[in-house]
This record gives C-alpha cells, sequence and structure tokens, in this order.
C-alpha cells in the first residue's frame, strides 16, 4: 500500500535526494547502558514486537511515477540487532571498541528507499553489563513521539 508523505517527510526526502552524503545529520542516536543479567532472546522479541507494533518503524520512502511515497513492510519483518562480544578486551581497548563502534552506526547511511530506517547493535562488555545502541532516521520519528 503506497501511502503520501507529510510535509515534515518530504523535506527529509527531498534533502536525502539532493545530498544523500549529507544524511547523517539527520540519524537520531542513542546509547543505553544495561547492568544486571540480560536475556538477549527476551531483548530481540521485543524489539520485534515493537516495530511489528509501529509501522512508521516498517517504512520506507521510494520515489514512483515522479512522486515520493511511504510503504509499509509486513509487521514480521523484525529489528535487525547486531552483537559485539567486547568482552575479551582490555579495558581501554573496549572502551575504544565502543566509541568506534558507536561512532560508526551513528555514521551509518541509510537507504530511505529500501530500509530499514531504525537499527541496533548490542555490545557485550561483561557478564553484567551491555550497551543497547538503537540509531533511527529523523524521517520515521520526530523525537517527540
Amino acid at each position: 500500500q503506497a501511502l503520501p508523505l507529510s510535509w515534515a517527510q518530504q523535506r527529509l526526502w527531498f534533502l536525502d535526494q539532493l545530498d544523500h552524503a549529507a544524511g547523517a545529520a539527520y540519524h537520531m542516536p542513542a546509547a543505553l547502558r544495561l547492568k544486571g543479567q540480560l536475556d538477549c532472546a527476551a531483548l530481540q522479541a521485543t524489539l520485534d514486537r515493537i516495530v511489528a507494533r509501529h509501522e512508521v518503524l516498517r517504512t520506507t520512502f521510494v520515489q514512483s511515477a515522479g512522486a515520493a511515497e511511504q510503504r509499509i513492510a509486513p509487521a514480521d519483518c523484525g529489528f535487525c540487532l547486531v552483537t559485539h562480544d567486547l568482552r575479551h578486551l582490555p579495558g581501554h581497548e573496549q572502551a575504544f571498541a565502543v566509541s568506534r563502534i558507536g561512532t560508526d552506526e551513528a555514521r551509518q547511511a541509510f537507504d530511505l528507499a529500501q530500509g530499514p530506517l531504525i537499527r541496533g547493535q548490542l555490545l557485550r562488555l561483561g557478564e553484567q553489563e551491555h550497551i543497547l545502541l538503537i540509531t533511527q532516521h529523523h524521517i520515521i520519528s520526530d523525537g517527540w513521539s
């Protein structure tokens, strides 16, 4: 089902078409430090359910017949969570790896037509400590909702 874009989405889509390399300015990265035992399967299932529940997290933006339109992927498309096990690294190397992965994650380009426009990485620092990185494109999130 093709849907029209909102005015705000049209603006962001146009800017992406104009200069795709500048798209990182519209990335919304977040990092959550998780302490305690983590059930990774439960985390994945939760993220999958959030994506299934909210169509905007499954939405891509394509050009068709000269106009931009939204397309919504099936509810079972899931959430792509990449896991990095950093437990083997000494403290200073681990901190450097966290910084590098976080920076790379925030800068990695989104393809508005292919999606997904939200992604995540789980950094395993120890048995009781993780960092969850979530990045989404501003075209699917206004920061208020």
